[in-house]
């Protein structure tokens, strides 16, 4: 049994279904799905057999949409460009939280209305977990769809994402909280639901996360590549990267794809190691020269390459200690790709990565290097990779 587990995080769920377009067309079809607080709408939607629908919701996905705030006031306070009437808006906005006792969620409760179709939830073959904390009994409660009452889905799905700033409503004559304050990735929801596969979309938002109770299930996690931006700050073109970047990161997860930033088909160590093999001895220390390796100069140079060069690459690029050659020089070609504005967002074949860092890093070969080793080091390396038959 295949269960999927959608973290927590407000607008950093368009990460999600990023990842679960990338899921969805690799042929996966999931027996439960469980969300915290944005994972519950997320999933409630998916579950009930309405991905397109809610993918093109985040699509159009904006802060006005959910709540009572002008976007362009919000990228005005955003951007710091605060004149008088975006002061005297957000003066007036203030005393409205005031008075509310928190930020009002008629919107949000609208769109689940729009967007749920309980019936349809409820006779799918896919089962929905989802998490909130009941502050008034001072628990958390982990609900799948037949232990909510008929009618009651999304109040349920609310009390899930209620995050502390929004405005407190009962609930069956109590008050609940965002599930994040237990358990922001509903792993164990599925481990107590007897799966015996479970797919994890991360997306590192604000809460707690249990320890999984169980070592033996396998679970394949999807780590955003880079950070995801505010929790409540919906800002569409960054909704619009994340939904790109989550369907990239599914597939670095399915397929093993290398790099940090970037996507690319793995090559092999062992082409990496052999390769290094091949550098020469002026190589070498040209490389050592990039990076002030010269007071080492007397060691042999094969010595000099995996003891001091390559371990001071790895530092420098901030990799962990055990990582590959492979990860070693992907990372420093990345650096190129950087510097080059090479697209991230695309799966490369190394050779085609290498072809298109030779085609946009002319223009660095003219800068004055010195100023970036990293930059020269990559620059060398790309030559000498260019000459290997299999590249």
């Amino acid at each position: 049994m295949l269960g999927l587990a959608l973290e927590g995080g407000g607008a950093k769920g368009a990460f999600h279904m990023g990842a679960v377009k990338a899921l969805l067309e690799e042929g996966y079809n999931f027996d439960i799905i469980a969300g915290t607080s944005i994972g519950a709408f997320n999933a409630a939607i998916i579950a009930q057999g309405d991905f397109e629908l809610g993918y093109s919701l985040w699509q159009n996905m904006t802060t006005s949409l959910l709540f009572d705030i002008e976007d362009t006031k919000l990228e005005n306070i955003l951007n710091k460009k605060i004149d008088l009437v975006t002061l005297s808006y957000l003066s007036n906005k203030l005393k409205e939280f005031v008075a509310n006792k928190g930020l009002d969620t008629i919107k949000i409760k609208q769109l689940l209305d729009d967007y749920i179709d309980e019936d349809k939830l409820r006779t799918s073959q896919v089962d929905l977990g989802i998490i909130t904390v009941s502050l008034s009994d001072f628990k958390p409660l982990e609900l799948f769809k037949e232990d909510i009452p008929y009618g009651k889905i999304t109040s349920y799905l609310m009390a899930s994402a209620n995050f502390p700033l929004f405005k407190m409503e009962p609930l069956a004559g109590k008050y609940f909280i965002d599930g994040g304050l237990y358990d922001n990735c509903p792993i164990n929801l599925l481990v107590k639901k007897e799966c015996t596969k479970i797919i994890a979309i991360r997306t590192f938002g604000i809460g707690l996360s249990q320890k999984t109770i169980s070592s033996h299930i396998p679970i394949l996690s999807i780590i955003p590549s880079e950070d995801l931006g505010k929790v409540l700050i919906f800002d569409n073109a960054l909704i619009q990267h994340n939904l790109k970047m989550g369907y990239y990161d599914a597939k670095r997860a399915l397929y093993g794809l290398k790099g940090r930033k970037y996507y690319i088909t793995p090559v092999g160590n062992d082409f990496f190691l052999k390769s290094l093999l091949l550098l020469s001895t002026e190589q070498i220390t040209r490389l050592c020269n990039y990076l002030s390796l010269s007071s080492f100069s007397e060691m042999e140079p094969t010595r000099l390459l995996f003891e001091k060069l390559l371990p001071k690459l790895s530092r420098l690029l901030k990799l962990e200690v055990y990582c590959s050659y492979e990860d070693i020089i992907i990372a420093l070609l990345e650096v190129l790709a950087k510097a080059s504005h090479i697209e991230p967002l695309e799966i490369y074949t190394f050779k085609q990565f290498i072809e298109l860092l030779l085609e946009k890093t002319s223009s660095l070969r003219d800068n004055n290097l010195k100023k970036s080793p990293l930059l020269a080091v990559g620059l060398e390396f790309l030559i000498f990779l260019t000459e290997l038959p299999i590249v």
